[in-house]
């Protein structure tokens, strides 16, 4: 009995030993990397193989420890993709989604099939070749996402335009991973072998693929309709037992709630033959059809940023450098093969179905790596019954290629604009229109962020933080003017309430970036703070002073000693309510006096 406690307790060690090492080792690189301000997730993909390379060179425990490591890289995995897929805004691309998908769709088996054919040249035979392909057209959507927040691009044309052929990609895969059980019967069915002496049974491979998307199909049925209704019965009750302050108890309790759904998906596709990974991502797009989808993803924005460092550190911890050392001249040419063929397909696939050239490139340029989904196709191609399409190190080859090329990427995406500004002279294609989706290319697409900057602070906008009686009162006064705004609430039913009656309005905390970035902080006029909280006031102004240097930020407040403190925060404007209700019960008083008694025996104030 000791013996075995003292086991299970030195398999705990080693796992812990096994984590510290590979955050710690993450860490370091990640700083290294954004000192030379380079891009992050690279460097957690060289930590985990100086990891490798470490536990390999060390001790031969520290290998027990890494293995155990990878259930908590699993757990990982499965709510990054939760987070990947709650913060795609779909509603940014309600408009103009489905050219956006005909696009994306369009690209992407465009891609696939170039890079099967890639494959074959290579050597692999066709349904391998197939299943190389489609994994390697699906490109980084954290990468993609973390470079357009970083640049200020995500509400740009080409960003738009990124983000919604990347969802169309990420649905894509749905598919891609329920056509690889069939492919695996038609890679048996040509290999010699064991798994060749029975002739392969299509039809029954046929029949799970359909059952198991049907499965998945019902569960997005249910999941569109179900899900919102449950989170906003879980903010209802939260709202309600806050110890009066409405709305303040339901953040936590949605937050629970959501991670709760990500992880019944992931068991629910697993029981129907898919990734867990694939079940969480489809939860959380679900939930981003939600009102609560800004406040979550800001509330999840932290865990995603440890999540996607274990993802990466753990994927550079699988490459074997043993295995992949003999053909890494082979490996290096596939990588050029795959970012030049993703780039030139998407760029003709773009340009060809009506957009600029300009706005072609930098687009092709941003999603010319492969991503999170490639690594779990090729791991799903890996498990494939009745016999691998991949394994060993033609699968390892192909990680190996995934990897290089979200290491070189970012590289890349520094020449994407200039590269842009250079093709000004080419005009879209001479046998069809613009995309009506796309506003017009100009300048301003190839140019950098930066530019054009000006040009959107012309627009008038406010943010109102806060819809209790002074918020209403503000936005009435707005109305008057014709002045947009946006508010943002944290009581569920108002948010509900307000949504029916067709007012700007976001379910979420002020204090979250996330939630004011979505609000339009960055590009807002101004930015009023009605809530009647001191201390979230002044965790807010502190929040979107660092959004944006020129919003005017103004802010109510109780004392006078709490104006200082929002002054000193970056506020522009404190309105002291002490100080305000000092003055209306002055005059309120003299009022009613003059009216009770009469102008003449009312006292005067003293001249001074």
């Amino acid at each position: 009995m000791l013996a075995e406690q003292a086991a299970h307790a030195n398999t705990h060690g080693s796992t812990a030993v096994g984590l510290v090492v590979i955050l710690v080792t993450a860490a370091v690189v990640a700083t290294l990397f954004r000192k030379f301000r380079l891009q992050i997730i690279p460097g957690y993909i060289i930590a985990g193989a100086l990891v490798s390379i470490l536990a390999a060179a060390v001790k031969q425990r520290y290998e027990i420890s890494l293995g155990e490591v990878e259930n908590i890289s699993s757990f990982a995995t499965v709510l990054l993709m939760f987070t990947i897929g709650l913060q795609l805004e779909i509603e940014s691309l309600r408009r103009s989604m489905v050219s956006i998908f005909g696009l994306g769709i369009t690209a992407t088996v465009a891609c696939a099939a170039a890079l099967s054919f890639c494959a074959m040249a290579f050597g692999f035979s066709a349904p391998v070749a197939i299943a190389v392909g489609m994994a390697l057209s699906i490109s980084s959507t954290a990468v993609l996402l973390r470079v357009l927040q970083e640049r200020r691009e995500l509400h740009q044309t080409h960003g738009r335009l990124c983000v919604g052929v990347s969802i169309a990609q990420d649905l894509m895969s749905i598919l891609m991973l329920g056509l690889l059980p069939a492919i695996a019967a038609w890679h048996a069915a040509g290999s010699p072998g064991e798994h060749a002496a029975a002739p392969p049974d299509f039809k029954g491979a046929a029949i799970t693929v359909l059952i198991g998307l049907a499965g998945v199909t019902l569960l997005l049925m249910i999941g569109r309709y179900a899900l919102p209704a449950l989170l906003e019965f879980v903010a209802d009750v939260g709202a309600q037992g806050s110890s009066g302050k409405t709305g303040f108890g339901s953040k936590e309790l949605v937050l629970v709630s959501s991670a709760a759904i990500a992880l019944s998906a992931a068991v629910a596709t697993s029981l129907l033959g898919f990734s867990p990974e694939l079940g969480a991502f489809l939860a959380g797009l679900l939930l981003a059809f939600t009102p609560y989808r800004t406040q979550l993803a800001g509330q999840f924005e932290p865990l995603r940023d440890l999540l996607m460092a274990i993802f990466f550190t753990t994927v550079g911890l699988g490459i074997k450098i043993h295995e992949i050392a003999p053909n890494l001249h082979y490996i290096f040419l596939g990588v050029v093969v795959l970012m030049s063929v993703k780039i030139g397909v998407t760029w003709l696939c773009v340009w060809g179905l009506g957009s600029s050239a300009p706005l072609a490139i930098i687009t092709a340029i941003y999603l010319g790596n492969a991503g999170e989904f490639s690594l779990v196709l090729l791991a799903a191609a890996g498990d494939t019954h009745p016999a691998p399409i991949l394994s060993g190190p033609p699968l390892g080859a192909m990680i190996a290629v995934v990897v290089l090329s979200l290491i070189l990427s970012p590289f890349l995406f520094a020449w994407a604009h200039p590269l842009a500004a250079k093709m000004q002279r080419f005009g879209p294609p001479p046998w069809t229109k613009r995309l009506g989706v796309l506003v017009k290319a100009d300048a301003r697409e190839a140019a950098p962020p930066e530019a054009g900057a000006h040009e959107r602070l012309q627009a008038r906008h406010v943010i109102i933080a806060g819809f209790g009686p002074v918020g209403r009162s503000l936005a009435a006064r707005l109305d008057v003017q014709k002045v947009p705004y946006t508010v943002i609430e944290l009581n569920p039913e108002t948010v509900r309430r307000q949504l029916k009656l067709g007012r700007s309005i976001l379910y979420g905390d002020i204090t979250n970036p996330e939630v004011l970035e979505a609000a339009g902080a960055r590009v807002s006029d101004a930015i009023v703070i009605t809530i009647p909280d001191d201390e979230a006031t002044l965790r807010a102004i502190a929040t979107a002073r660092g959004l944006s240097a020129t919003t005017f930020i103004a802010c109510r407040t109780g004392y006078l000693s709490g104006a200082f403190r929002a002054y000193e925060a970056g506020a522009d404007h404190a309105v002291v309510e002490e100080v305000v209700t000092a003055d209306a019960m002055e005059k309120q008083i003299f009022e009613k006096l003059q009216s009770r008694r009469g102008p003449d025996l009312v006292p005067q104030p003293q001249a001074s």
